[in-house]
């Protein structure tokens, strides 16, 4: 882990981009540890047969006890197949080592393939996503 001149730790392997089966990978592979905050770098890579137009992804840090401490949504928009874009999601007033795990939904907004923002209901769009294993953090996807 490198430590800048402010304070802040940064940690980082290479973005996942395959396992699925042909499903897009969310892969969380960059953490930046702040005295009381935690970055995460997380790229989308679209393994699917069609773009992804957008898709919403909601972020929910919970602390070792258990408890939700804070939620996050970042979107995604406009990967062609073989593509992929890189988000970052902050969580304020907890350190990385406080995060037990961050659980990881969707509110059901998405515009890809056969689904439209009008059709996708919440567990649609992530049912498309393939959310690859990173040494930082526990990832559940639901």
């Amino acid at each position: 882990m490198d430590q800048g001149a402010n304070g802040v730790k940064m940690d980082q392997i290479e973005a996942a981009s395959t396992g699925g089966n042909r499903k897009a990978v969310l892969s969380l592979h960059r953490r930046y540890a702040y005295p009381n905050a935690c970055k995460f770098g997380l790229t989308l890579t679209n393994n699917l047969p069609y773009k992804i137009t957008n898709i919403a992804f909601r972020f929910v840090a919970y602390t070792k006890a258990d408890i939700a401490n804070q939620e996050v949504t970042r979107n995604f928009f406009e990967i062609d197949p073989a593509n992929r874009q890189y988000r970052e999601i902050e969580f304020s007033g907890i350190k990385c080592d406080g995060i037990g795990y961050v659980q990881v939904t969707d509110p059901g907004r998405c515009a890809m393939g056969e689904l439209t923002r009008f059709s996708s209901q919440p567990g649609d769009c992530i049912a498309q996503v393939y959310v690859a294993e990173t040494p930082y953090v526990k990832l559940l996807q639901k």
